[in-house]
C-alpha cells in the first residue's frame, strides 16, 4: 500500500495562492505601464499642441549682385541675382512650398524669380540666390522712368507668399503663409541695392 501524502491539500493551497498573486502582480503591472504609457502621450501631445504655437517665418530680400546691366534713357534691361533669406524662428523645420517673387517698378510687374521647394531648419536662416530678368518693356509711363533714370535710382518692391508647414510628431501639420512686401532701390552708378525695407 503507497502512503499518501497528508501535505497534499497545503501545498495544492499554496500554489493556488502563489498563482493568484503572481497573476495580480503581472495586471498591476500592465496597468502601471499603461497608465504611464498614456500620460506620456497626452503630455506629449498637449505639448505639441498647445506648444504649437508657431510663429510666423520671415521671408525678405537680403541683397543682390548683377550680370548684364543695360540702361537707356527710358529703358532697362537687368540681369539681378537676388540674395533671398528665409528666417525660421521656430524650434521645427519648415517645409515651404516652389513659389515666385514678383518684382515691380512703380506697381508695374518688371521681372519674376522663383524659389524652389525645401526646407529651414529649426532657429536657422537659409540663404539662397534668385536670379531675375528686370526688363522695363512692360512699363507704360516711359517719361517717369526717364525721370527716375535721370535721378541714378530705381525704385523697386518685391513681393511673394510662401506657403510651409510645420510637422507636430506624425500625424499633424501646421500651415503657415508668409508674405514678403519688401522695397529698395536699384542704384544706376554703383549697381547696388539700397534701403531694402521689408514688412
Amino acid at each position: 500500500m503507497v502512503p499518501t501524502n497528508p501535505y497534499g491539500h497545503v501545498n495544492e493551497d499554496l500554489s493556488a495562492v502563489a498563482n493568484d498573486a503572481y497573476r495580480k502582480r503581472r495586471r498591476r503591472y500592465l496597468m502601471s505601464a499603461l497608465i504611464i504609457a498614456s500620460c506620456v502621450v497626452g503630455i506629449i501631445l498637449l505639448l505639441a499642441l498647445t506648444a504649437g504655437n508657431f510663429r510666423t517665418p520671415r521671408f525678405r530680400v537680403r541683397s543682390a549682385t548683377f550680370g548684364t546691366f543695360n540702361v537707356g534713357n527710358s529703358t532697362f534691361d537687368i540681369q539681378m541675382n537676388t540674395e533671398v533669406g528665409i528666417r525660421n524662428r521656430n524650434f521645427r523645420r519648415f517645409h515651404y512650398r516652389d513659389t515666385a517673387v514678383d518684382f515691380y517698378y512703380r506697381d508695374q510687374k518688371v521681372g519674376e524669380g522663383k524659389v524652389w521647394d525645401d526646407r529651414v531648419k529649426g532657429r536657422d536662416t537659409r540663404k539662397f540666390v534668385v536670379p531675375v530678368i528686370l526688363s522695363s518693356s512692360n512699363v507704360t509711363s516711359s517719361s517717369e522712368l526717364g525721370n527716375d533714370i535721370n535721378g541714378g535710382v530705381l525704385p523697386l518692391r518685391s513681393r511673394s507668399r510662401l506657403t510651409g508647414k510645420f510637422k507636430i510628431l506624425i500625424f499633424f501639420r501646421k500651415y503657415k503663409h508668409v508674405n514678403m512686401d519688401c522695397s529698395m532701390d536699384l542704384v544706376i552708378a554703383s549697381r547696388v541695392l539700397r534701403n531694402i525695407s521689408c514688412r
